[in-house]
């Protein structure tokens, strides 16, 4: 019989250290599944490694392909050997807790499509960095376009429901999983998400993640020139307007969230205690901790205009534009802080 579970990780010149994270899938509570492991052209000893445990456990099977230097290609070419009911995803320093594949397949069995689970970040010294908060945990179309909300670690879906949107895209600038989850929920597709954390992710300066670049960016205002864009720059960084910031994202996040909960759209995670109640504590909670998003303010010079924008990881210019768009139109406190902040005229609507 076919596996319950298909995993898929992707590697590239991992050697020895792909073993903790191959031995968290060993480890499973869940036993049933096989997991492909793709090497992307490795030229060190991953693919001896990889062969060596397959040995000890038939579970487990290399898949060598041409040089892709991203995840996707292997994905593709894993999802296409695929015989399980049901698609999980490991990158090669992630790690899962025993439970991870019991609670995807127990959603499964629930009927989802689609689910995620929530994750921590180590750093190289072991040391907790972060762990997703409860609110990110929360679901709707809309919420993913405007953050990848989690990495292709914590998901799982049903046999098919990549190829059906495309499949994994190709991209220099990654979020190559952002990109894929948004196409589910374009697609009509709608994720389960659990507050069960069951994922510990590598958090380190030196991964892809970290080294690639943001291309396309979020404009939140426009000038003549570059004197009065640093000017602008300024005034949006000032500690003195921190607190103004700060309020109007909080009100615009509640109203997002609660209005969504009113037209019985969001999708709370399981293990979600209070329901639309707890929504108000939830963002301030998670403001508190993470602050707003105007981090990493640039000055962009075009051919006829000087941009202050926010750089965004998007991964295409499309969804760009689709987060900017939506975020002028229904993000109104933080809209009137900007055009309080900035001179008059120069946040585009």
């Amino acid at each position: 019989m076919p596996p319950r579970v298909s995993v898929i990780c992707p590697t590239y010149n991992r050697g020895k250290a792909i073993l903790p994270t191959l031995e968290s899938v060993r480890a499973q509570t869940m036993r049933d599944w096989e997991m492909l492991v793709v090497s992307d052209a490795s030229d060190d000893d991953t693919d001896e490694v990889i062969s060596s445990l397959a040995v000890q456990d038939r579970r487990i099977r290399l898949l060598r392909t041409e040089r892709f230097g991203s995840q996707s290609g292997p994905t593709n070419a894993a999802l296409r050997e695929t015989s399980g009911e049901f698609i999980a995803y490991l990158d090669h320093d992630d790690h899962w807790e025993p439970d991870h594949l019991l609670r995807l397949r127990e959603a499964f069995d629930d009927g989802a499509r689609f689910v995620a689970t929530r994750a921590r970040k180590l750093n190289a010294a072991g040391q907790v960095t972060a762990t997703a908060h409860p609110l990110s945990m929360c679901w709707h179309p809309e919420l993913q376009l405007m953050s990848p909300l989690f990495e292709n670690s914590c998901a799982g879906h049903a046999a098919g429901l990549a190829e059906k949107v495309g499949g994994w895209r190709e991209s220099p600038v990654g979020l190559e999983d952002w990109d894929l989850w948004l196409r589910l929920a374009d697609a009509g597709e709608r994720c389960t998400t659990l507050l069960d954390r069951t994922v510990t992710l590598l958090d380190d300066p030196r991964t892809r993640t970290h080294t690639l670049a943001r291309e396309f960016t979020h404009e939140i205002a426009r000038f003549d020139d570059v004197r009065t864009a640093r000017a602008a720059y300024r005034a949006l960084t000032d500690s003195r307007n921190q607190q103004r910031e700060l309020a109007a994202s909080k009100k615009d996040l509640l109203a997002w969230y609660e209005a969504l909960a009113e037209r019985g759209e969001l999708v709370f995670p399981r293990g979600w205690r209070g329901g639309a109640g707890a929504l108000a504590a939830a963002v301030e909670s998670e403001l508190g901790e993470h602050g707003t998003v105007w981090k990493g303010l640039t000055i962009v010079a075009g051919d006829t205009h000087v941009s202050l924008c926010v750089p965004l990881s998007t991964m295409t210019a499309e969804h760009a534009e689709r987060y900017t768009r939506y975020f002028r139109a229904t993000m109104p406190h933080q809209m009137a802080f900007l055009e309080d902040v900035l001179p008059h005229g120069s946040v585009p609507r």
